[in-house]
């Protein structure tokens, strides 16, 4: 009889260890998971604030007047193209200046295409 008692306390020990070892190995890997998932999101966040320093630099007002002058050849407004508000209907052109059906052509979407 206490053979048997013997027997089973060192079976029930053995599989008290079985199961220590598996619960320790399925927590390792929850600790590498989560490590792992706290990396992946440190370096997102790291990316995140390298974008938004980019789109910082990106949207100075003087870059966007630098693009808006290079890419739409725009020019600077001068104090000689205000004119009073009586005086609009004059300076306005009886028609568009530009008629894109006639040269079949999109020029903004042209640029819009090219920068992409």
């Amino acid at each position: 009889m206490l053979k048997l008692i013997n027997a089973i306390l060192v079976a029930s020990v053995l599989f008290c260890s079985f199961l220590l070892y598996s619960q320790e190995h399925a927590i390792r890997d929850l600790e590498r998971s989560i490590a792992k998932s706290e990396k992946q999101t440190a370096d997102e966040r790291e990316k995140i604030k390298l974008l938004e320093t980019e789109w910082d630099s990106l949207s100075r007002p003087d870059v966007i007047q630098k693009i808006a002058m290079e890419q739409l050849h725009l020019q600077v407004i001068q104090p000689q193209q205000f004119v009073p508000l009586a005086e609009v209907g004059a300076h306005a052109p009886q028609s568009p200046p530009l008629k894109l059906e006639a040269h079949n052509t999109d020029e903004i979407g042209a640029m819009l295409e090219k920068l992409q």
